[in-house]
């Protein structure tokens, strides 16, 4: 079986074309969001029908673009896969590169599955909300200002505090369906005091559960409602869940991923 070095090696040209040129790149990028007439994509690349049409000759004769009813489409499935594949590459990058010091700092690894990690680039479209030593609650306020509009609610904790609890149960009590999923560790100490007690105040609330995963400690934080997505992680250095900030979305595509 041929490596990926060696499949680079022998169609390297065709791969530096595409990735290595502004104008390809752009096309194929522009089409992913919608058919568009030459105009318009001389408009997007900003350059002339002199400058952009052996461009897309070129794109026409590898079978990623096709001209049809006065307008470029992409092509099923190779064009679509493509232009999918460089919008997720252009996500990711710029999702890494926003906020760098989030990203090296905390244990990605924690994510369950590969398609989540793969599919990270999803959650470009968000911004980190950190405490400081002029508002060291502003998570805190944060996470009661998203579940205040919330019409559902989705949760996967690695910690569980008073204050969370009784935001998570007077949502309840207003009709908001809350799940949770929590690791062994955590569905012990809700068995105990102050939490047990509270629980039981929801205990015949049809549209409140409670799913325990058994495994070791979860490593991240995630509350996902029709709203909003808030996504933490533990650190690197010693594995404990960071409090100190999280990641924060109100992007659809950002919620689908959540």
């Amino acid at each position: 079986m041929d490596t990926l070095g060696g499949i680079f090696n022998t169609y390297q040209d065709g791969i530096q074309k595409l990735f290595r040129s502004r104008l390809l790149l752009q096309i194929m990028i522009s089409l992913g969001e919608g058919d568009k007439t030459l105009t318009e994509i001389r408009g997007v690349t900003d350059t002339t029908s002199q400058t952009i049409l052996p461009k897309i000759r070129y794109l026409e004769e590898v079978h990623y673009i096709r001209y049809d009813d006065d307008a470029y489409h992409l092509t099923p499935p190779q064009g679509n896969v493509i232009s999918s594949q460089i919008q997720d590459h252009i996500r990711t990058a710029y999702l890494f590169c926003k906020n760098p010091k989030f990203w090296s700092s905390h244990y990605l690894e924690a994510l369950p599955a590969p398609p989540f990690l793969r599919d990270i680039g999803d959650l470009y479209h968000s911004g980190i909300v950190e405490t400081f030593n002029t508002n060291i609650l502003s998570v805190l306020e944060c996470f009661y200002d998203m579940l205040e509009h919330a019409e559902r609610i989705h949760v996967i904790s690695s910690f569980m505090s008073q204050s969370h609890a009784d935001a998570l149960i007077a949502k309840v009590k207003k009709g908001v369906p809350v799940e949770m999923v929590v690791n062994t560790e955590i569905a012990e100490e809700l068995r105990k005091e102050p939490f047990l007690s509270k629980i039981k105040e929801i205990a015949a609330y049809t549209h409140f559960r409670v799913y325990v995963a058994p495994m070791p400690p979860l490593f991240i934080g995630l509350t996902v409602t029709d709203l909003t997505l808030s996504f933490g992680l533990c650190r690197n250095d010693d594995f404990k869940y960071d409090m100190s900030c999280d990641l924060i979305s109100t992007d659809s595509l950002a919620l689908a991923w959540g």
